[in-house]
């Protein structure tokens, strides 16, 4: 009875399947199971749809977080300007619109390889420069489109004495607000900045030793203000006179021409052409000084910002020029490098005339290490000339260069002088100095600044211990933890450099010049900035340059440490931002004024110096006093024999 009961249940079981649609199911997975597992079939599917609207929402999240971003690439724009050469094409990101690759003269090559630059003045030189550019055909007018950097000026690179670069190369880059393009805006003040090491080495793009110099978009807007770039010619090539052609210092010629295009086209892109300011530091500012003292520089800028520049005066002759030139370009014509008329003519060969093996002891020697005599009036000797070729460059030969007019400005023009209070320690010499002690420090000192001298084993030991004490913004003396590659290097600095530059900020006052001297001082996650295997984290030689560009969010070996501060050290990038702020607020009101309203300039008997710290600025009197009383005590005052010679 039992058996025919559950026979019975399980026949309406049966008969209540076939009657459900899923009989009809062609599915695999349509087996008669119990009415429980119909329900938990049932719960599958509403997972499933909880699984595809989860989608859904995530897909939409990621389209709001991204959107941004893709609305910006849909405003990369084509930007057209019309300049004296015709119409070109630019790209609009990030509120900046950037014009790459404009030539502003003819490829120095072949006739035109040891002579001064052909500026584009006629249609038929704009075809010739244009020619290697890709154009399209737009409005029945040829357009250039400025997509991309040109190559450097033909260089070795530091160490490996690797050629990079080419001799077609004079091209500028234009960084415009894209404010400025607008229709009726105000025209807004240019920054042309001027960069390169050791008058060796520099370009605008692919070069190690070139990482973070140019403008950041960030930069740009703050300082509100249109940024130009350019090469020039470096090294031999830029600076080392041909014995027969007898042209000397190209590469400032190169940045006349430059100058001369910025300042005949520059309001095609909503520059003012009355408000120019050239800001460069190493070689570069030190070519803004021989600008500002040439009369061939007059008129083509208005205010100077130039940081570590080298401020002795330039006394090699033309002669004693072509003398040095004569033996470095002599070749044996039956040798490997074949030449005619006994002279090197390829660039290749010409280049590595000043290689590293060259360029290093000199770093070591007369740039980074402490003066081994301190330095005399008159001109140089050949023997000068010849025995330390690098520590003459520029060429006093009265024509652009005019020695006896150094130091006086062909005109009135504000002026900003800067340095970093480590400049030298981008290449510590001796390179023992990280192994060393105090002690060994101190004696060091003692048998160095006392050898040939009449200063006394006192007056060296209250300099050491006075340089210990750090004066700030907050406190008026902090004294430090003794650091001998900080107090080396300082004290070098003070030497090349702090005093130097003080005596000349002095001797523009009575041309009435406003002048403007700061010294940044500070520590940053170490890094090689110049690509010389050199990691520095005390401010080095163009740090504040890099700061003010915003280099550092560029530079491949420091973007590693960008991105552990952005996790770790949020403290850290933020007092670099503001130190990056600080200085384009100042250029904000220089380019605009000639004037900065919260630092205090140089006046006659109030020499004083603004300190850039921990993103603030202060003004400190006697400064100059404190770090140059040894220094003008060895060179009985005339403390500009000490400086970089050029």
């Amino acid at each position: 009875m039992a058996i025919e009961q559950r026979t019975s249940e399980v026949e309406e079981i049966h008969s209540l399947w076939d009657d459900t649609p899923c009989d009809h199911s062609p599915s695999v997975s349509n087996l008669r199971v119990s009415a429980f597992k119909r329900r938990y079939s049932g719960a599958c599917c509403l997972n499933v749809l909880l699984l595809v609207a989860l989608f859904f929402a995530i897909g939409a999240i990621l389209y709001l977080i991204l959107l941004p971003k893709l609305d910006a690439w849909s405003r990369n724009v084509q930007t057209e300007v019309v300049v004296y050469c015709g119409k070109i094409n630019g790209v609009q990101h990030e509120n900046v619109v950037t014009f790459l690759g404009i030539p502003y003269a003819l490829a120095p090559t072949d006739e035109n390889r040891f002579r001064r630059p052909v500026e584009l003045t006629t249609t038929e030189l704009c075809k010739r420069a244009w020619s290697q550019n890709i154009t399209a055909r737009l409005s029945k007018r040829p357009v250039h489109k400025m997509f991309e950097y040109k190559a450097p000026c033909m260089q070795l690179v530091p160490i490996t004495d690797e050629l990079v670069g080419s001799e077609d190369c004079l091209y500028l880059n234009v960084f415009v607000p894209v404010t400025s393009l607008q229709p009726d805006a105000e025209l807004k003040p240019v920054v042309v900045i001027i960069n390169s090491l050791f008058f060796l080495y520099g370009g605008v793009s692919g070069l190690p030793i070139t990482q973070g110099q140019q403008p950041h978009p960030k930069t740009i807007q703050r300082a509100d203000a249109i940024h130009v770039t350019f090469n020039f010619r470096v090294g031999p090539l830029g600076f080392l006179i041909h014995p027969t052609v007898r042209q000397a210092n190209l590469g400032l010629y190169d940045q006349l021409a430059a100058l001369r295009w910025v300042r005949n086209n520059i309001r095609s892109f909503g520059g003012d052409p009355t408000k120019i300011t050239l800001f460069g530091y190493g070689s570069g500012a030190t070519s803004i000084l021989a600008l500002s003292f040439s009369h061939l520089g007059q008129n083509l800028f208005d205010n100077v910002w130039v940081s570590a520049p080298a401020v002795g005066i330039p006394r090699m002759t033309t002669d004693q020029a072509v003398s040095r030139s004569l033996g470095l370009y002599s070749c044996d014509p039956r040798g490997q490098r074949k030449c005619p008329q006994g002279l090197l003519t390829r660039a290749e060969d010409i280049v590595r005339l000043w290689n590293w093996t060259q360029v290093e002891p000199w770093l070591r020697d007369h740039m980074f290490g402490l003066p081994e005599r301190y330095g005399r009036g008159g001109n140089s000797s050949q023997a000068e000339v010849d025995s330390v070729p690098l520590n003459h460059i520029l060429v006093n030969d009265g024509e652009l260069i005019d020695a006896t007019r150094w130091y006086r400005p062909v005109y009135r023009q504000p002026t900003v002088f800067g340095q970093t209070a480590h400049e030298t320690s981008i290449y510590v010499a001796p390179t023992t100095v990280p192994f060393w002690d105090e002690a060994f420090y101190r004696q060091y000192m003692m048998q160095k600044l006392t050898a040939g001298t009449t200063v006394d084993r006192a007056a060296i030991e209250r300099y050491i211990k006075s340089n210990n004490s750090m004066k700030n913004c907050v406190n008026p003396s902090i004294h430090a933890d003794f650091d001998v590659e900080a107090q080396l290097t300082g004290l070098i600095t003070d030497a090349r450099c702090t005093c130097p530059l003080g005596s000349m900020a002095k001797a523009l006052i009575p041309y009435g010049n406003v002048v403007y001297q700061y010294y940044l001082r500070g520590r940053h996650r170490r890094f090689d900035p110049y690509a010389l295997a050199s990691f520095v984290s005390l401010a080095f030689h163009g740090w504040d340059g890099m700061i003010y560009l915003r280099g550092y969010k560029s530079h491949t070996d420091f973007l590693e440490p960008i991105t552990q501060l952005e996790h770790n050290g949020a403290d850290d990038l933020t007092r670099l931002e503001e130190l990056s702020n600080l200085l384009n607020d100042a250029m904000y009101m220089f380019s605009r004024t000639g004037q900065i309203s919260n630092w205090t300039p140089v006046s006659t008997g109030r020499f004083h110096v603004n300190l850039i710290e921990n993103g603030t600025v202060c003004q400190l009197t006697n400064f100059l006093e404190e770090h140059c009383v040894l220094w003008e005590e060895l060179t009985n005052g005339d403390m500009i024999r000490l400086a970089w010679q050029v």
